[in-house]
């Protein structure tokens, strides 16, 4: 199987597990938007980026390790790695279940008063669900479970929507909460008793040594997952100050539809990732890189054109009526995300070659953009400055990222990016303006043509490849 093949196999399983898991909250949308307020809906999304921001900290994000280092090695030692990491994540919950406990009694000391302190064990239990949920899964990755994987994710999928029509319609915010909490329980026991992992988990297989060599490299990852979530996540608690959950219920809507492309870019990049590390250092790495960096990009642009072009009309099929204005935010917001895969993507150079330092020097300055952006912006500008902050964070750690990884592979046509992102930028903004739609749909044909003119030849590869797999099959 050549390596082609076996990252389009790969993206393949992960996407019938992992989509399903990804695109509920976009299907569930419609639900969601009857069930609960904007203000509801608002305090949801700042909960979700609350324990998103906590769990690199808590477990010190060794689910990355659990993924790199088990992979290829003998059973013996991959229990070593699994029990290690499991039993490490375990004592970080319940030291964390304490710190909160502190926390709480401090809050209610000096009276504070916001959507951390009056949610605290919403966040919690959804904290140790969502930790759980990722070492299981991590590690059926690293042991070529593909197929559990993928289950796993099926079982997420009609869990979390199973939970949310029983408990939304009752318990609103709580019932979402636990929604959450129950499926994230339920795909973790199948994961764990279908792929097995029980047999690579014992407390006497736990080994300092291995510990260590893990936290060695997960720790360095912690400050990029600070800065990260400054980039990514910040401009909600901003946003709760200067604008309030009403406007964050707005712009948590508009979020939910560029997911479409963190979702095609997830599923790939989970695959793209064991390719990376299978053929770094082999002769056409740089080839094969940079081929498929041009299809992604493509693929990625050709979905945002799409978004923007029917954002209105998703918006009104998706969300009720009180959530329409939030149409004008989703282009900004998944130019944004593409940025943001494009800077994932890069990174993967820094796992194959375990050089996690340089995911933090480029978060950091992806962060100082964020800080400052949202501070000045988002009181000015509200939604809209939310947004510019979106898309020039990602933009500078996407920059810093393939300026890092340039000694490893360098990018080859660098204009052809610049001149397709010209022609985004400028059909979005015409398309916000609301101008004339014969001008806008001038500019989606140059730019359709433009990716046919320099992708034709990948895409009669990917044509004839289609053809011959059906003919071998007749």
């Amino acid at each position: 199987m050549n390596k082609y093949t076996r990252l389009g196999k790969n993206t393949a399983l992960v996407f019938l597990g992992n989509a399903g898991s990804k695109f509920i909250g976009l299907l569930m949308l419609p639900f969601y938007t009857r069930w609960l307020s904007i203000e509801d809906y608002g305090l949801t999304d700042i909960i979700t980026v609350y324990v998103t921001f906590l769990i690199g900290i808590v477990t010190c994000c060794i689910g990355e390790s659990l993924f790199i280092f088990p992979k290829s090695q003998k059973k013996e030692i991959q229990k070593k790695y699994f029990s290690s990491a499991t039993s490490f994540c375990l004592s970080m919950l319940l030291l964390t279940g304490l710190i909160f406990l502190a926390i709480e009694f401090v809050l209610k000391q000096l009276q504070i008063q916001n959507s951390f302190s009056q949610n605290i064990w919403l966040i919690y239990f959804m904290l140790v669900s969502n930790v759980i949920q990722q070492i299981s899964q991590q590690f059926v990755r690293s042991i070529d479970k593909i197929v559990i994987y993928s289950t796993t994710g099926i079982v997420l999928t009609f869990a979390t929507a199973l939970f949310a029509f029983i408990f939304i319609p009752c318990w609103g915010v709580k019932g979402y909460v636990l929604s959450i909490i129950l499926a994230n329980t339920c795909s973790s026991i199948y994961s764990f008793i279908f792929s097995r992992s029980y047999s690579y988990f014992s407390f006497k297989d736990n080994n300092l040594q291995a510990l260590v060599s893990m936290l060695k490299y997960s720790v360095p990852l912690i400050p990029n997952g600070i800065m990260w979530w400054l980039v990514n996540a910040l401009n909600r608690p901003v946003m709760e100050t200067y604008l309030g959950f009403h406007d964050m219920g707005i712009f948590a809507v508009a979020n939910k539809f560029p997911g479409i492309l963190t979702v095609i870019f997830g599923v790939f990049g989970t695959s793209w990732q064991i390719s990376v590390i299978e053929e770094f250092g082999k002769d056409g790495y740089c080839i094969f890189y940079n081929k498929i960096l041009r299809l992604v990009f493509t693929l990625l642009a050709i979905v945002l054109m799409l978004l923007t072009l029917f954002s209105k009309v998703v918006i009104s099929i998706f969300a009720t009526s009180d959530f329409y204005e939030a149409w004008q935010y989703i282009p900004f917001l998944t130019f944004g995300v593409l940025f943001s895969n494009i800077a994932g993507f890069a990174g993967t150079n820094f796992s194959a070659t375990r050089e996690s330092k340089y995911y933090f020097y480029s978060s950091i300055w992806g962060a100082i953009v964020a800080i400052i952006m949202n501070f000045v912006f988002i009181p000015l500008l509200g939604i809209w400055g939310a947004c510019i902050s979106v898309i020039f964070s990602f933009f500078m750690m996407a920059v810093c990222r393939i300026w890092y990884s340039w000694k490893y592979v360098k990018i080859a046509d660098i204009q052809f990016y610049i001149i397709l992102l010209l022609f985004l930028v400028i059909m979005m903004v015409l398309y916000v303006k609301e101008v004339n739609p014969i001008i806008i749909a001038s500019v989606c044909i140059l730019m359709m043509y433009y990716l046919y003119i320099h992708e034709k030849d990948i895409l009669f590869m990917i044509v004839s490849r289609v053809k011959s797999k059906m003919k071998f099959r007749d």
